[in-house]
């Protein structure tokens, strides 16, 4: 295993196979454990789809220790803590904060809930109707509805294309024993990790994973199935819908988790749309009034990545609120001056410096990282690669990237067609 870099946690490898990392901080008061395991919506063959998400709600249903849901966070909130999990596209994450010196509790409790499950069939039917009422508030919610909408348009016929919480037939259908068989699979222990942050000893930290995982056997966890970017055809996603808004994603394919340039389409990315000082907040918010917020983000996968614009604009100001936004994005493969580069350089390094105050953030950097590329780059190091991106970076990258023929567009509200919305997505 490579070394780690400055700065950076080293991870350790147990007989098993489960990787741990622990990031002692000094002056913190509060400890963090996240188990992060290689499971989501990417491993997901269509008959399953949903199913990462449904385990990881059957997880919290009971485990060796605690034997029901309750007890499980009786144990975490009894000291003053929270515990919560995510299932996303790559991974799946379980964690708790709580008090410095209650770490162990927290290891107990989610190691535990993670590797010894009770799993109990009875809980998984229950699990099947409160996951289809999580699906009925996406569909209630248009600002959640474009981002699902623009999954489907960039990755449509694939795993990444669909909700992560699957679809209601196939949350209905998925049979017991194969959401048994996918967590048996899935949730081995070479293919997880523990990662600790806070008023904690890494070598007691260890120790005590060491000895909660003895039991934990290795299985032969499924690859992440491919998932190609569409290739450009049929791409615009409209769903009608009786909103008082329109809500709006325009999407560019982009870089893929480990490129070199990832970096600099970051800051590209934050002085496109992060922030009051944005160029677009600046000019469809402020100059134009056509918004109350609009904002660019950069998702950032192993196999591909996605920039996104997203805004809510009302129905009659759909057009101005594109052009406009478009040609911002055209702007940008102008150059940038200097000025504006180190602004974004600031505003990057800053937000990355004092989101690691936090034992919770901390551990989430750590274990990210460590699960998907097995090895953790120091917020000094990724500070570094920030301050190399020079405006002859932002300009190459931005004709390379903000192209009109890798345009794709989704639309919820209350009109609207793809051919009219054809014609407006041009620079």
């Amino acid at each position: 295993m490579a070394a780690p870099a400055a700065g950076a946690p080293e991870i350790t490898a147990l007989d098993n196979g489960l990787r741990v990392l622990c990031a002692p901080m000094a002056s913190a008061r509060s400890a963090s454990v996240s188990l992060y395991v290689g499971a989501g919506s990417q491993y997901e063959r269509d008959e399953l789809a949903g199913v990462s998400h449904m385990v990881e709600h059957c997880v919290f249903k009971g485990s060796e220790l605690h034997p029901t849901a309750a007890d499980i966070s009786t144990a975490i909130e009894g000291v003053g803590g929270y515990i919560n999990a995510g299932t996303d596209r790559e991974l799946t994450v379980y964690y708790a904060k709580v008090p410095g010196p209650d770490w162990e509790t927290a290891v107990d409790v989610i190691v535990d809930m993670v590797s010894r499950p009770r799993f109990k069939q009875e809980e998984l039917e229950k699990e099947r109707s409160v996951i289809l009422e999580e699906l009925a508030q996406v569909e209630d919610s248009p600002y959640q509805l474009v981002a699902e909408l623009m999954s489907e348009v960039l990755w449509r016929g694939t795993p990444l294309g669909r909700d992560i919480a699957g679809t209601p037939e196939s949350v209905q259908s998925i049979p017991y024993e194969d959401a048994v068989a996918y967590w048996r699979a899935q949730y081995s222990p070479g293919n997880a990790l523990v990662s600790v942050a806070g008023e904690v000893d890494p070598d007691d930290v260890l120790a005590r994973v060491s000895r909660l995982t003895e039991q934990w056997s290795p299985a032969q966890a499924d690859e992440r199935l491919p998932a190609p970017l569409n290739s450009g055809e049929k791409r615009i996603g409209v769903r009608i819908k009786d909103t008082e808004q329109a809500q709006i994603s325009i999407g560019l394919p982009a870089l893929t988790s480990r490129h070199p340039d990832r970096h600099a389409l970051g800051l590209l990315t934050a002085m496109l749309g992060d922030g009051m000082s944005s160029r677009l907040f600046l000019k469809v918010r402020e100059e134009l009034g056509l918004v109350y917020d609009i904002q660019a983000s950069l998702a950032l996968l192993r196999d591909s990545g996605v920039l996104q614009v997203s805004m809510g604009v009302d129905p009659e100001n759909v057009e101005q609120a594109l052009q406009a936004t478009l040609g911002e994005l055209a702007r940008l493969r102008d150059g940038v001056p200097e000025e504006e580069l180190e602004r974004s350089r600031r505003l990057a390094a800053g937000r990355m410096l004092m989101g690691m105050e936090d034992t919770r953030a901390v551990s989430a950097w750590n274990g990210g990282q460590a699960l998907l590329h097995d090895e953790v780059r120091s917020v000094d190091e990724v500070n570094e690669r920030y301050q190399a991106v020079t405006t002859e970076d932002i300009e190459r990258l931005a004709n390379e990237y903000l192209r009109e023929d890798e345009l794709r567009l989704a639309v919820v509200g209350p009109s609207g067609e793809a051919e009219r919305f054809r014609e407006l997505l041009r620079f």
